[in-house]
C-alpha cells in the first residue's frame, strides 16, 4: 500500500551570497502532480532570473505566494505529498543527466515563454536547437514556418491570446506598472548603493584620436568575424590603471570595518537590456588580449538580450565600467555598482575643437567619468586614476604588444 509523506522543498542557496529571491513566475499550481526535475519556477535572485525545478516528484500542496513574493534562503518554496517510491534526485547529478532525460521537460528563457505565450505556442512542441534540448526564439520561429508554410515570425500577428491584445490597447487613463522581477532588483541595489556609499564623481575628456585610428585599421585587416567596439580597449586600459591604484579595485566590509583589496581583475560591463540593466564579468581581463575581450563582450552581451545569462557570468566582478555608447551624453554621474568601491563612465567620442601646441584643431575627443565611495578613496588618487587611463587610450598602440 502506498503511503503519503510531506515534503517541503526548501529555497537552497544557489548563488554566491544568495539571501531572498522573488518569484517572478509560477509554473504549477495547487493540485498539480510533478515528476522529480520538473521547472516549477522561475525566480529573480540579485543577478539574474533562474528556474527552479523540483528535486522529487508529488503532488503540489502549497506554493509560497503568489508571483512577486519574495522568500528568503531556507524559506518552503512549495509543499508536495510524496508517495512512498518517488526518489529524490540529488542536485549535484542533474548535470549528469543524458540529452534525452534532458528533453523531457521544456528548457526555454523567460522571454522565449512570454513570446511562445503570445503567439499561443505549445512548447512541448517545439524542438530545442541548443545543449540540453533548450529553446530559443529562433527555435519558435523555425517551428511557425513548418506551421503557417513559411510565412509567419515570432514577430508576426499571429495566435495572439485576448490577454495580449488587451495589453496592446491604448486608453487616456494612466497606467500602472508593477515594480518586481529584474527592475525591482535594480532598484533596491540602486538605493543600497546610493545611501550606503558617500558617491563622488570626477569627469575629463580624452584625446582618443589615434585610438579611433588605430582601430579603423584593425577592423579594416581583421579576418576574424569578431564586433571589434572600443570597450575592450577601454577595459584593458582600466585594467591597468587598477594594478596602479589598488584601492579601486576593491570593496569595504562595512562588519569588519576593512578594505578589501581584490587580487584578480574581474571587470563588469554594464549592459542595457529591454528587461533592465545587467552586469556581466569578464574574469582576468588582465590576462587577455584585446581580440580576446572583444569575442568575450559579444558573447556576454549576446547572451544578455537573450535571457541566457548564467549565474557565473554576472558572479565575482570586482570593478564595472559603464558606456554610454554614441548616443550617449558627453558625462554622467554612475552609480557604484555596490559593493564594489568605484565606477568607470566612458561616453560618446565627439569631433571637438581642441588647443594644441597653442594652436586649434579638430580631435576626436571622449568623455570619461569615475565615480568613487569617499569612504575609500579621496579625490586626488581619483584624478590620478583618470591621468593612467587617458595616458593608455591616447598611446592606444602600447595595448597591442603585450597580454598583461
Amino acid at each position: 500500500m502506498e503511503v503519503s509523506m510531506p515534503y517541503e522543498f526548501k529555497l537552497p542557496d544557489i548563488g554566491e551570497g544568495l539571501h531572498e529571491a522573488e518569484i517572478v513566475r509560477w509554473f504549477v499550481k495547487e493540485g498539480d502532480v510533478v515528476k522529480a526535475d520538473d521547472v516549477i519556477a522561475e525566480i529573480q535572485t540579485d543577478k539574474a532570473v533562474v528556474e527552479m525545478t523540483t528535486p522529487v516528484g508529488g503532488k503540489i500542496v502549497s506554493l509560497a505566494g503568489d508571483e512577486g513574493t519574495v522568500v528568503r534562503v531556507g524559506e518552503t518554496l512549495i509543499a508536495l505529498e510524496q508517495k512512498n517510491d518517488q526518489t529524490a534526485v540529488n542536485p549535484d547529478q542533474r548535470e549528469q543527466k543524458d540529452h534525452r532525460s534532458a528533453k523531457r521537460r521544456v528548457i526555454a528563457a523567460p522571454i522565449v515563454r512570454k513570446k511562445a505565450r503570445e503567439l499561443g505556442i505549445d512548447l512541448t512542441k517545439v524542438e530545442g536547437s541548443e545543449k540540453g534540448g533548450r529553446i530559443t526564439l529562433s527555435d519558435l520561429e523555425q517551428f511557425l514556418r513548418s506551421q503557417d508554410g513559411g510565412k509567419a515570425d515570432v514577430d508576426g500577428k499571429r495566435g495572439k491570446t485576448p490577454a495580449t491584445a488587451h495589453a496592446e490597447r491604448r486608453d487616456s487613463a494612466d497606467e500602472r506598472v508593477a515594480v518586481k522581477g529584474l527592475r525591482k532588483r535594480i532598484a533596491e541595489k540602486m538605493v543600497q548603493s546610493s545611501f550606503t556609499a558617500p558617491h563622488v564623481t570626477g569627469m575629463d575628456e580624452i584625446d582618443v584620436s589615434k585610438l579611433v585610428r588605430l582601430r579603423k585599421q584593425l577592423v579594416e585587416q581583421m579576418e576574424e568575424d569578431v564586433k571589434l567596439t572600443y570597450l575592450p580597449f577601454i577595459v584593458k586600459a582600466v585594467t591597468k590603471a587598477l594594478k596602479a591604484f589598488p584601492y579601486f579595485n576593491a570593496s569595504y566590509d562595512e562588519e569588519r570595518q576593512e578594505i578589501v583589496l581584490k587580487k584578480r581583475y574581474n571587470i563588469g560591463i554594464a549592459t542595457a537590456t529591454k528587461q533592465g540593466l545587467v552586469v556581466p564579468v569578464i574574469k582576468q581581463a588582465d590576462q587577455k588580449t584585446i581580440l580576446e575581450i572583444a569575442r568575450e563582450v559579444e558573447e556576454l552581451t549576446k547572451k544578455a538580450h537573450e535571457q541566457k545569462l548564467e549565474l557565473s557570468d554576472l558572479q565575482d566582478g570586482t570593478f564595472t565600467i559603464t558606456s554610454t555608447g554614441a548616443g550617449g551624453g558627453w558625462f554622467a554621474t554612475p552609480i557604484i555598482n555596490y559593493p564594489e568601491v568605484a565606477i568607470f563612465g566612458a561616453h560618446a567620442i565627439k569631433k571637438r575643437p581642441v588647443v594644441v601646441d597653442d594652436e586649434i584643431v579638430i580631435r576626436d575627443m571622449m568623455g570619461v567619468s569615475i565615480t568613487f565611495d569617499h569612504r575609500v578613496i579621496d579625490g586626488e588618487p581619483a584624478g590620478r586614476f583618470m591621468q593612467t587611463v587617458a595616458t593608455v587610450l591616447e598611446n592606444p598602440e602600447r595595448l597591442l604588444l603585450d597580454v598583461k
